[in-house]
């Protein structure tokens, strides 16, 4: 985050001087620092493939010219510059050296919070990262849990602060700025914590937020690992749980890894395969009857695991009203819900639709 706050003032002492664009894209293939505010945050796709196909220093593509550089050894970036040819090979050539140049001495000593960053990206080797452990006195088999808490209505700095208020660095959990809108949580962890415990840390992290700022975010859990070299491997997890979750659950803000197996499964399915298999069940008839009503109704009986006496008594209507409802998805699909089997494969269904309709919008 310091590197790209640097690079953002080179840009944009650059432009002052050159009428010219300028993107500075991230491993991840994130415009990170730019000539035009608007753009930070978006992804540019063929840095994916650069890096990828490790392609070399300088390559054109598709009307614009892609120069990689480092500012030390393993954080690497791409300046991405619009039009092909020598003039713009020298402007690349010249930009990404003062680049280099401004921001040399910025990681002559790795903070713990850039260094889990980098770590959790995967810019260092393992070799690297268990010398800076050992540098820092970190204890490498302190078993450990990410946390990755996202809001885009506001900047990730300010999240950062807002909790590092609650986990100060004398407990030895680690917060690192991912991005513009993430934060990262190292959270120091015993053995014996469970799901609930990672829950109900997550909600303490949205109460904090939520408190200071009247905005929610969204948090995704990875898994407990028994030693902080699978920093990366909970990182991408929480991560995923975040993108996966949101698609089901949009209401939810909280996301563990380890709960969303079939959420998970379904992911992986090719769309065209969702879409078959949903349009198979789907009748226009079908989509007339969900409404807002029968939904909540339906989500609610699969809540109360298929008891229609406390379904009923949470949703403030009869037993037979109930009934009535199951009875009319059961005439229009075929499926009747209070069958374990046909619950399932509603369920299935209706996660389909929203994974269709989440990926399409």
């Amino acid at each position: 985050m310091l590197a790209e706050k640097k690079i953002q003032k080179v840009i944009d002492i650059v432009v002052k001087n050159i009428d010219i664009d300028i993107d500075v894209v991230d491993h991840g293939a994130v415009i990170v620092a730019s000539s035009m505010t608007d753009h930070i945050g978006k992804v540019r796709p063929f840095v994916k493939e650069i890096v990828h196909k490790g392609n070399g220093v300088t390559i054109s593509h598709g009307g614009y010219t892609y120069t990689k550089f480092l500012v030390d050894r393993s954080l690497i970036y791409y300046l991405v510059l619009e039009g092909e040819g020598e003039d713009i090979n020298n402007y690349c050539y010249l930009i990404a050296s003062l680049f280099e140049t401004n921001l040399k001495s910025l990681y002559q000593k790795m903070d713990k919070p850039e260094m889990v960053r980098r770590e959790a990206l995967g810019q260092l080797t393992e070799m690297e990262f268990r010398s800076m452990c050992k540098e820092y006195n970190i204890d490498i088999v302190t078993p450990i849990c990410v946390f990755v808490i996202k809001a885009n209505a506001m900047q990730a700095e300010d999240m950062y602060n807002i909790l590092l208020k609650a986990f100060p660095k004398i407990q030895g959990d680690i917060l690192s700025i991912i991005d513009n809108s993430a934060v990262m949580l190292v959270k120091n962890i015993s053995e014996e914590i469970d799901g609930d415990d990672l829950l109900q840390l997550a909600a303490a992290i949205e109460d904090t937020i939520l408190n200071e700022t009247s905005i929610k975010p969204c948090i995704g859990v990875g898994t407990c690992k028994n030693n902080i070299l699978y920093i990366r491997e909970s990182y991408l997890e929480a991560s995923q749980a975040i993108q996966v979750g949101s698609i089901y659950d949009a209401n939810e803000k909280i996301y563990l890894y380890d709960a969303l197996i079939l959420e998970r499964f379904l992911y992986t399915v090719p769309m065209e395969t969702c879409k078959e298999f949903y349009e198979d069940v789907a009748t226009d008839e079908f989509k007339k009857i969900l409404n807002d009503e029968m939904i909540l109704t339906i989500e609610k009986f699969f809540e109360n695991s298929l008891n229609l006496s406390e379904t009923s008594r949470q949703l403030y209507i009869h037993r037979n009203t109930l009934v009535y409802r199951l009875d009319k998805i059961q005439k229009v699909v075929g499926l009747d819900l209070r069958n374990f089997h046909d619950a399932v494969t509603f369920k299935i269904m209706m996660m389909l639709e929203r994974y269709i309709q989440g990926c399409c919008n």
